[in-house]
């Protein structure tokens, strides 16, 4: 018995490289530019899929400090910072609700470490505080987001520019076996072979690029009905603790 035979699932890959060397230049450039898109892809995946549980992590710790809080600016006046989406909304809304008191009262405010005590806003002051909140949450929202279209695109145009190679692989070769005047399969398998490479790499590419995707996906969504929930407590508790004047 021969222990040295090489193992069925060598045969694929030199299949594939063996495919790349016979193809022309256009076919190889395809093959180079997916290889470079799977790289960017993967990197794009790596890197995201930290970042989220990063934020997931800082968040929850966030959420939990804010719900044992007393006041609404307890947390803001204890210093309290961070570059996390929760924490930089939070941060946003507290700065534009102290901009809407007196001098006098903000150094009340600070003085109580945040206790709503004789401070009372309008219904119109309460509504710029909200937008301001909320324009801050549009940000973040983009910044947890981002760079999951490049992924997107990557899984999506991964598999077209393969089919794009195919498609120019097969006209060369069925152009080549016209002018041979030849319809043998022996003249024609290596350049339809040559063609099938991209569109085989494509879907290596794409595959993986398309699990990723909608895994990181549903952590963006659910990181981001998280900061939705906290805005809307948070919006109630300061319409709670200092709506009280009128207009």
């Amino acid at each position: 018995m021969n222990f040295c035979a090489p193992l069925p699932f060598d045969l694929p890959v030199a299949s594939l490289w063996q495919a790349f060397a016979q193809s022309n230049l256009m076919g190889q450039s395809i093959v180079l530019l997916q290889i470079v898109m799977s790289v960017v892809v993967w990197s794009i995946m790596v890197g995201k899929r930290q970042e989220l549980k990063a934020m997931e992590t800082v968040a929850r710790r966030f959420r939990k400090v804010f719900d044992g809080a007393h006041e609404a600016l307890d947390i803001f006046f204890q210093q309290r910072k961070s570059d996390n989406p929760m924490a930089v909304v939070y941060q946003a809304s507290c700065e534009k609700l102290l901009t809407t008191f007196s001098p006098e009262a903000r150094m009340d405010l600070a003085a109580k470490r945040g206790s709503a005590a004789g401070c009372a806003l309008t219904a119109r002051e309460i509504t710029l505080v909200k937008g301001v909140t909320e324009q801050a949450l549009a940000e973040q929202i983009v910044r947890i987001e981002r760079g999951m279209n490049m992924l997107a695109t990557g899984a999506t145009a991964a598999p077209l520019v393969g089919l794009l190679g195919t498609v120019w692989g097969l006209l060369d070769a069925f152009q080549s076996m016209s002018g041979k005047g030849s319809a043998l399969l022996t003249d024609v398998a290596p350049g339809i072979s040559s063609a099938m490479l991209t569109t085989v790499v494509g879907l290596l590419v794409a595959i993986p690029s398309g699990i990723g995707y909608n895994a990181l996906l549903g952590r963006v969504r659910n990181l981001t009905i998280a900061l939705d929930g906290f805005v809307d407590e948070l919006l109630g508790r300061i319409s709670c603790e200092y709506q009280g004047r009128e207009s």
